[in-house]
C-alpha cells in the first residue's frame, strides 16, 4: 500500500459517519430532484391537486395575483392563498411550483424534527440530529404528502414543530407564536392544544395569556387578506368552514369508527347513511375524546408524573388520541404521529415496532387512496383493530411505563 493510499484510508475510517451520511443526503436529494422533474402529480384520478389546486391557481391567476385576496378563493384561509398568489410569480406553473415549495419545506421540517430530537436527547452525537434529518425526508407520509400528493401538511407541521421546539425550553410566547402560524395554515394543529393544557395544569409555571401569542402568528401569515379588505374573522371562518365541509365520522382515517364500519361516504355505506351515522355520534366521540384527556390528566396530576421527562411521550398520545376518536379525521392525519414516533425511536430504539407499523400502514393507505390500487377494498377495520392496540400500548407507556421507555435520562431544570 502507498502512503497516498494510507492516508486516503486514514481518512476515510476517521470520517466514515459524515462521508456516509453525505452519500446519503445526496441520494435523496436525487429522488427528490427526480419526483420534481418526472412525476406528473395530475395523472392519478382525482386528487386534491387535480379537484382544488389547480382550480385555486387558475382562479388567483385570472383575479391579478396579489389582487385575489380581496375574497377567499378555496377552503383555506388568506394564509394559503397569499402563498399561493406569491407563488403564481415564480414563472413556473402550477406543478412545479407546488413541488418545489414541497421540497423546501419538507427539508426545512426536517432540519427542525432533527434539532427537536437533538435537543432532548442526552447523548449528544452526530447521529442524534442527522439520523431524524435523513429520515424524515423518506418517511413515506412526509414524502408523499409534498411530492406525490402536493399537500401542505408538511408545511404547517414544520411551524408544529418549531412551537415544540420552543414550549420543550420553556419558552412559551415563541411556542405558542408559532402555533398561531401552523394554525393559520392548516386546523389539525388544534389537536396540539389538549397537550398545551396538560402541562399548563401540570406545570403551575405559565400565564394562560400566552395564548395572546397565537393570535399574533395566527393573523400575521393573514395579513394580506386583511389589508386587502377581508374581514377579520375570515381566517376564523375558514377554518371553521372545514369542519363542516365532511359531515363524516372517518374519512378514510384508521381510527375508532372504522373499527365499527361507521363508513365515510365511500365505502359500503352510502352517504346517507354516513352523514345520518355522524349526526348521531360525532357530539359522542367528541365528548368521549375530552373525557379520556380529562382522567389521564387527574391522574397524572393525582401520581405527580414529570412531565419533562416523558415530554414527547405525552405529546405523541394527545395528538393520537385526537387523532383516533375524533370524528372526520382524514387519512392524512395521523401525519403528526408517524413523525413523533420517529422522534421517540431515535431516541429510544423501543418504539421502532411501533413506527414501523404505523408507516407500513399509512404506506399501503397513501397508495390505496391516491393510485386507486384497492389493497383493502373498503375495509380499514383490519388497521384499525391494529392502531388501536399500538395506541393502547402507548397508552399504557404514558401512564404506567414511562421510565422503562424512557427518552432522556437527565430532565431539564
Amino acid at each position: 500500500m502507498t502512503e497516498l493510499e494510507g492516508k486516503c484510508l486514514d481518512f476515510i475510517k476517521k470520517h466514515l459517519a459524515i462521508i456516509s451520511y453525505s452519500i446519503l443526503l445526496l441520494m435523496i436529494l436525487g429522488l427528490y430532484v427526480q419526483m420534481g422533474l418526472h412525476f406528473d402529480i395530475t395523472s392519478p384520478p382525482q386528487t386534491d391537486f387535480t379537484q382544488f389546486i389547480q382550480s385555486w391557481w387558475s382562479q388567483i391567476v385570472s383575479d391579478g395575483g396579489f389582487r385575489s385576496l380581496s375574497h377567499q378563493i378555496g377552503d383555506y384561509a388568506a394564509s394559503y392563498q397569499t402563498l399561493l398568489a406569491w407563488m403564481t410569480t415564480w414563472g413556473l406553473n402550477c406543478q412545479g411550483a407546488i413541488k418545489l415549495v414541497g421540497a423546501i419545506t419538507n427539508f426545512a421540517l426536517a432540519f427542525a424534527v432533527a434539532a427537536f430530537t437533538y435537543k432532548v436527547k442526552s447523548e449528544k452525537t452526530l447521529s442524534s440530529f442527522v439520523l431524524p434529518f435523513l429520515v424524515t425526508l423518506i418517511l413515506p407520509s412526509v414524502f408523499i404528502e409534498s411530492m406525490i400528493w402536493g399537500q401542505c401538511d408538511p408545511l404547517y407541521a414544520l411551524f408544529m414543530f418549531i412551537s415544540f421546539y420552543f414550549i420543550y425550553n420553556d419558552k412559551w410566547g415563541w411556542g405558542l407564536f408559532f402555533y398561531g402560524v401552523s394554525l393559520s395554515f392548516k386546523l389539525e394543529p388544534i389537536m396540539f392544544l389538549p397537550f398545551i393544557i396538560m402541562i399548563y395544569v401540570l406545570e403551575h409555571r405559565h400565564s394562560i395569556f400566552n395564548f395572546g401569542w397565537t393570535l399574533l402568528g395566527f393573523y400575521i401569515p393573514n395579513i394580506g387578506g386583511l389589508l386587502h379588505g377581508q374581514s377579520f374573522f375570515a381566517p376564523f371562518n375558514a377554518l371553521l368552514g372545514q369542519t363542516s365541509e365532511q359531515p363524516v365520522l372517518s374519512f378514510n382515517a384508521i381510527n375508532l369508527p372504522q373499527l365499527f364500519a361507521m363508513c365515510n361516504g365511500k365505502g359500503k355505506t352510502g352517504p346517507n347513511d354516513a352523514s345520518l351515522a355522524y349526526s348521531m355520534m360525532s357530539s359522542f366521540l367528541i365528548l368521549m375524546t375530552i373525557f379520556i384527556f380529562a382522567i389521564v390528566l387527574i391522574y397524572l396530576v393525582k401520581n405527580n408524573y414529570d412531565f419533562k421527562k416523558n415530554f414527547v411521550q405525552l405529546l405523541t398520545w394527545c395528538i393520537w388520541t385526537c387523532e383516533f376518536f375524533l370524528p372526520s379525521m382524514h387519512e392524512r392525519y395521523d401525519f403528526m404521529v408517524g413523525i413523533l414516533l420517529l422522534v421517540l425511536t431515535c431516541l429510544n430504539v423501543r418504539y421502532l415496532p411501533m413506527l414501523v407499523l404505523v408507516g407500513i400502514m399509512d404506506t399501503v393507505l397513501y397508495l390505496n387512496y391516491f393510485f386507486y390500487f384497492n389493497y383493502m377494498g373498503n375495509n380499514l377495520q383490519l388497521f384499525s383493530w391494529i392502531m388501536l392496540i399500538l395506541y393502547g400500548i402507548m397508552t399504557y407507556i404514558v401512564i404506567k411505563q414511562p421510565s422503562k421507555f424512557e427518552v432522556n435520562k437527565k430532565a431539564r431544570n
